[in-house]
């Protein structure tokens, strides 16, 4: 009994382990993309968003095995990397207009 407490004990530092490194592998994309959208301009991300969602849409147009739930969830994150790089372009700016 003892070994099968510390055997599913282990198992779960394992899980919380990768649940870690997948969430820093997450974070770190997305300050990625910020910046890359912060890097392309304000012209270049406005293209950049549109061209994202174009391909979201044709992708699930693509494949019936795509489910609706997942095209919603994905959009989301998108949006929400996008809208972080509109917020850090915007508080940067004044920064960047006192230079």
């Amino acid at each position: 009994m003892k070994n099968l407490v510390i055997d599913i004990l282990m198992k779960l530092a394992k899980m919380d382990v990768e649940a870690k490194e997948m969430t820093a592998q997450v974070e770190a994309q997305s300050l990625l993309i910020a910046a890359l959208l912060l890097t392309a301009g304000k012209e270049g991300s406005d293209s950049i968003e549109t061209n994202i969602n174009n391909a979201v849409i044709a992708a699930t147009q693509a494949s019936s095995d795509v489910v609706q739930s997942d095209v919603d969830l994905l959009l989301t994150h998108i949006n929400r990397l996008l809208a972080v790089t509109r917020y850090v372009d915007e508080v940067s700016a004044p920064t960047r207009q006192k230079m």
